[in-house]
């Protein structure tokens, strides 16, 4: 028996079956990596319809609160050289007469001037955000160039007086006297709630941070918006006074 013709027809067969098997395996392979490359292109196309969709979704989002903008509030901004920010955040009908008098006092002294003013024909207090909370991007912006800042807010009472907050002790200091002088009630003691001594309320977050708050009685603010112009003129002289008392 020719035993090395055996072996080398067993080998020549065992090479022809894993050839075989090889290339069975390979097209196998090669099917099956063709069909995974199809799976993954259909789901990059339903990924890339998502994000287009979301995409929509965003641009429409954002065409929603422009919209909103013009017909629920508006933001109102004048930047002078001054370094000096008076700004009413509850303004237009969410706390009635504070942007009126945060206009007057900027513009009788040339300070930069903002209003965040609500526009609802109703519940406008629902677009109440606390000092603590408010960080509208100009508003934070104007703040924190400024070395002073005076933040108009209206609390409750038919009485005609003003709190005084803060954490500018001298300039709330100042702006009592001035008050008083002219005239106008300040209350001693502030309810906790008006302090306006936080150091993330809007107003302290200028250059020194601290700032001056006042809370204007609904009594003093409709005689503001009433057709007595000279007790807002007289109240605008009084925050001016004190402002140059320290300048």
């Amino acid at each position: 028996m020719n035993i090395g013709k055996h072996v080398k027809t067993i080998t020549l067969f065992a090479l022809f079956f894993l050839l075989t098997g090889y290339l069975i395996y390979s097209k196998y392979e090669g099917i099956k990596l063709k069909d995974e490359n199809e799976a993954m292109k259909k789901q990059i196309n339903i990924a890339n319809k998502k994000i287009y969709k979301q995409k929509n979704e965003l641009v429409d989002l954002r065409s929603l609160l422009d919209s909103q903008r013009d017909i629920d509030y508006e933001i109102e901004v004048k930047e002078t050289d001054s370094n000096v920010t008076v700004m009413a955040i509850h303004g237009g009908k969410i706390e009635k007469g504070t942007t009126e008098l945060a206009y007057a006092i900027a513009s009788h002294n040339n300070y930069n001037y903002y209003s965040f003013l609500g526009l609802k024909k109703t519940n406008n207090f629902s677009l109440h955000v606390s000092s603590d909370e408010f960080a509208e991007a100009y508003a934070m912006e104007m703040i924190s160039k400024s070395k002073e800042t005076l933040s108009i807010h209206g609390c409750d009472g038919e009485e005609e007086f003003t709190y005084i907050g803060g954490r500018d002790t001298k300039l709330k200091k100042r702006i009592k006297e001035s008050l008083t002088k002219f005239g106008f009630t300040v209350k001693k003691e502030n309810p906790k709630d008006l302090a306006g001594t936080s150091p993330d309320n809007i107003v302290n977050r200028n250059i020194d941070g601290r700032g001056v708050q006042l809370e204007i009685s609904e009594g003093l603010r409709s005689r503001f918006l009433s057709n007595d112009e000279d007790i807002l003129q007289s109240y605008v002289l009084a925050i001016s006074e004190a402002f140059n008392s320290i300048q």
